[in-house]
């Protein structure tokens, strides 16, 4: 079982999104900052959830191996997504930065 590990360059997002979300409308969600702060923070949920359910599989409180594995892969995907969209987004930002006008 592969364990996943913290995406720690994004705890600041996360925080940002917790106390932009306790502070915030929630039906007010148009920017694209907003939307990248709630897409980090669900991908930090699934890892959370996963963590949680690794530990309880661990420690005797849950026999259900199948949501523990299940939540595993979840977060597993989502971590990747996430890192494959980063790679995308900071390569087309230098290659943009490169071009001549």
């Amino acid at each position: 079982m592969a364990f996943i590990t913290p995406l720690e360059p994004f705890k600041t997002i996360a925080k940002a999104a917790e106390s932009k979300s306790s502070s915030a409308d929630k039906t007010q969600n148009s920017g694209f900052e907003d939307t990248l702060i709630n897409a980090v923070q669900k991908v930090k949920n699934l890892e959370d959830k996963s963590n949680q359910a690794s530990y309880d599989l661990a420690v005797g409180n849950t026999d259900d191996l199948t949501s523990v594995m299940l939540s595993a892969t979840k977060a597993q995907t989502a971590i990747e997504l996430t890192t494959q969209i980063t790679s995308k987004a900071v390569n087309s930002y230098k290659e943009i930065m490169q071009m001549n006008i």
